[in-house]
């Protein structure tokens, strides 16, 4: 009896027990999926056996990172930084999947009045209101930076809100500066804005000057663990994973 017992577990730990030896998968991924894909880990480590390290920059910075050789199993990132790096041999094809669709909102500080931004009128009067507005940085990439930028743009207001504008590295740490009283809005992906305590999600942008991103994921060219890596994106484009992107303000399937 032992011995059979003995045989039968010998039989079901061997890849839990190796899983658990091997070095962390490796994540490359923008700000706009750092939350979900936080929060999904640990239940992929729980039924895998493997551990997750999760490196994050917005989408133009990361795309740079692995082009410059960074380790990385997996990336998820914007569908146009995807496509530019599977066509430059960096990512495999046949792997690519869909993570969501997301939105460019506006945040503001919890508590402080929610502006109208229904409307491009609208919108462009509840920015040139605000005394600091923030959003990523348009000259390193950043999806919602570089919309950000355009937007200013075209409502006619960007030499009047240059001096007025916060940049930061990521869309996380502009509506950081709005739940810290340096910026009355910030403009980013709403994935980001719900990520953060003391902000307040005031809508998505009007449909007009709407910018709607797929983020999407794949595995890398040199991924050390290519199994490994499509186990995880698997776990993130299945139903846990789906509920979890959904609730951050993704459009899923």
């Amino acid at each position: 009896m032992l011995v059979r017992r003995a045989l039968i577990l010998g039989l079901a730990a061997p890849w839990p027990v190796r899983a658990q030896g091997a070095a962390p998968l490796r994540v490359l991924g923008t700000g706009a999926v750092a939350a979900a894909t936080r929060d999904l880990a640990p239940g992929f480590t729980a039924s895998s056996g493997r551990a997750v390290a999760i490196a994050t920059a917005n989408a133009g910075v990361a795309a740079r990172r692995l082009r410059e050789g960074e380790a990385a199993d997996l990336m998820l990132n914007s569908a146009g930084q995807v496509a530019r790096l599977t066509a430059d041999g960096l990512l495999d094809a046949s792997t690519t999947r869909e993570l969501g669709r997301m939105l460019i909102g506006v945040a503001v500080r919890e508590g402080a009045p929610m502006p109208d931004i229904s409307s491009e009128a609208a919108l462009r009067a509840a920015i040139l209101a605000a005394p600091m507005i923030a959003h990523s940085d348009p000259a390193t990439g950043a999806t919602a930076g570089t919309h950000a930028a355009r937007l200013m743009e075209r409502l006619g207001i960007a030499g009047e809100m240059r001096a007025r504008t916060l940049v930061f590295p990521g869309g996380g740490a502009a509506v950081q500066s709005v739940a810290e009283g340096r910026a009355a809005l910030a403009l980013t992906q709403v994935s980001e804005i719900i990520a953060v305590p003391g902000a307040r999600l005031v809508g998505p942008l009007p449909d007009s000057v709407q910018l709607v991103t797929p983020y999407l994921g794949a595995v890398t060219a040199r991924a050390a663990d290519r199994d490994g890596a499509l186990g995880l994106l698997a776990w993130l484009t299945g139903a846990e994973g789906q509920a979890r992107f959904r609730a951050a303000g993704f459009a899923v399937g």
